[in-house]
């Protein structure tokens, strides 16, 4: 359940504003911010199954996009590889390195973290 949680917070990420106001204001507050049906139904003043109908519609729009577009699977690749290219530089034996060399190298370490914690 937390990792379908997750999925659909990412999708939103990626194609939220591709939803109608409504569905992506119920997708919100239900994935990203964990209200209930009734909760969400209170605070934009619909029925608990008008809430249920957008957040139902949303995911399945969601899905299809991803299905489409494949731009999570292609990001979520992409961060592996370069976690990947990260783990892989620190099994560089450093020791026999010029100074100029292990500068480089702990650059592109640190730029390859950069751009992965962005990400």
């Amino acid at each position: 359940m937390a990792e379908d949680i997750y999925e659909i917070s990412m999708l939103l990420d990626f194609y939220g504003q591709l939803l109608t106001d409504s569905q992506y204001k119920c997708m919100d507050l239900h994935y990203n911010q964990d209200l209930s049906l009734s909760e969400i139904a209170d605070e934009i003043g619909i029925s608990r199954q008008g809430v249920h109908d957008f957040i139902k519609r949303g995911r399945a729009v969601l899905t299809e996009y991803e299905e489409k577009l494949g731009l999570m699977s292609r990001f979520c690749e992409i961060k592996k590889g370069l976690k990947n290219i990260q783990e892989d530089l620190q099994l560089i034996d450093r020791s026999e390195l010029k100074h100029g060399n292990l500068y480089m190298l702990e650059q592109i370490d640190k730029n390859l973290l950069e751009v992965i914690t962005k990400i």
